[in-house]
């Protein structure tokens, strides 16, 4: 057997083989709308094409004694034919690649985890895809940093574990664990995803957040809608839980780096409904506070340096250990869970015009998570912001609050569920 290259999980994932269940790791979805239809014979030359460009992607879960580990898979890499399933699990104990790149008309669809990769990182292998794609149909596509020549060699700096860089000590510890937080409506349903996508014109956006909202960013308006439906869903069920959201931040915004590895993190904000009701602008104004005191280099840094401490101290335990001892923990954790959802922002994508005129969709579907019911996504090309709100329950209570706020705020929007 000849010998197989091997990378060490970056610090976001080396816990995840032990803390997800195998029977719901979350998967992601990167979903995009090409505006002709796809050859898969030259889609699967460009998966091929892009293996050597990003290694880390084309890779499989090891077991160690210690930590897992990822191998290369790149000669078990295929392209298949949509079947209507929506982040369905990988079989990552059995050898099987954390990638899967998905057709169907003018759909390429890629699956991956956080085993590999974070959504800044898929998105610039999605868009590389797309490039190689229509390069080999002929076309010339411009680069960018979103957008990766597949002949270029990945730099060293772009395989490493950012995390692992020289941060120094921080001056200030982060927020202990809060208590147990609203879930969201309705029970976690055995294999049930939906996900709905809400398309939204960003520059009608902007002129709504200036005249309406005080110049406020997309991602706090976003957030702060996304966390109303949260506090109407808890006021009707009776729950006296808080509702504590989630909002990941891109720590490539504080330093300079160009890993294709994981490298963000989470600010999480408490909306206490005891102390009185809530508007929009009550939201909006404690989402921006939060996120200016929480999302700055001093508190990202400290967050950087106890995740490493904390991981130094797993790393004297051997994997079996720390397999079983997450077993056990799970039911306390689930019914104890400190998060209510969380909302993913991307940002805006700058896509070459060679590009952008071949592409009429981009979205992302976060898959089944072991804890939160309903988790929400975003991300903007081509003037279209698309929020992706995925749920793994019975219940649209969250969707329809959020789709009849935009359209009361006059958002021309446009709705489909996949």
């Amino acid at each position: 057997m000849p010998f197989k290259t091997t990378y060490a999980l970056d610090s976001t994932a080396l816990v995840l083989p032990y803390t997800i269940s195998e029977r719901m790791p979350p998967v992601y979805r990167f979903l995009l709308t090409f505006r002709e239809e796809l050859d898969p014979a030259v889609l699967e030359q460009a998966v091929r094409d892009l293996a050597a460009r990003f290694p880390i992607m084309y890779t499989r879960l090891r077991r160690g004694f210690i930590w897992d580990f990822l191998e290369d898979a790149t000669d078990c890499v295929a392209v298949e034919k949509d079947d209507g399933r929506l982040c369905r699990p990988f079989d990552y104990r059995g050898g099987a690649p954390l990638l899967r790149v998905i057709y169907r008309g003018n759909e390429l669809a890629v699956e991956c985890t956080h085993f590999t990769i974070d959504g800044h990182s898929a998105t610039v292998y999605m868009f590389s895809l797309a490039a190689r794609y229509l390069e080999l149909l002929g076309h010339t596509i411009e680069k960018n940093r979103f957008v990766r020549d597949c002949r270029d060699k990945p730099a060293q700096s772009e395989l490493a574990d950012a995390f692992r860089g020289d941060y120094g000590r921080p001056e200030e510890k982060i927020r202990q664990v809060g208590p147990p937080a609203f879930q969201g409506p309705g029970k976690r349903e055995k294999g049930c995803l939906r996900a709905t996508v809400i398309e939204m014109p960003i520059d009608a956006m902007k002129v709504l957040l200036k005249e309406k909202y005080g110049g406020c960013t997309i991602t706090e308006y976003l957030a702060a809608v996304y966390t109303l439906g949260f506090l109407d869903a808890r006021k009707k069920s009776g729950s006296r839980k808080p509702v504590a959201m989630e909002v990941p931040g891109n720590l490539r915004h504080f330093w300079d780096t160009d890993t294709l590895r994981n490298f963000s993190v989470g600010i999480v904000f408490d909306v206490m409904p005891e102390q009185g009701g809530y508007s929009i602008d009550d939201v909006i104004e404690l989402i921006c506070r939060e996120m200016k005191e929480k999302l700055t280099k001093d508190k990202m840094k400290a967050f950087i340096h106890q995740n490493v401490r904390y991981l130094k101290l797993l790393g004297v335990i051997p994997g079996f250990v720390k397999r079983l001892a997450f077993t056990l923990g799970l039911p306390l954790i689930v019914t104890r869970w400190p998060i209510t959802s969380g909302i993913t922002n991307i940002g805006y994508i700058p896509l070459p015009p060679s590009l952008a005129g071949h592409i009429a969709r981009y979205a992302i579907i976060l898959g089944r998570f072991a804890v939160n019911r309903v988790v929400c996504s975003a991300v903007g090309i081509n003037n279209t912001m698309a929020v992706t709100i995925s749920a793994s329950n019975g219940s649209t209570d969250i969707q329809d609050f959020c789709l009849a706020f935009w359209e009361r705020d006059g958002l021309p929007v446009k709705k489909e569920v996949l």
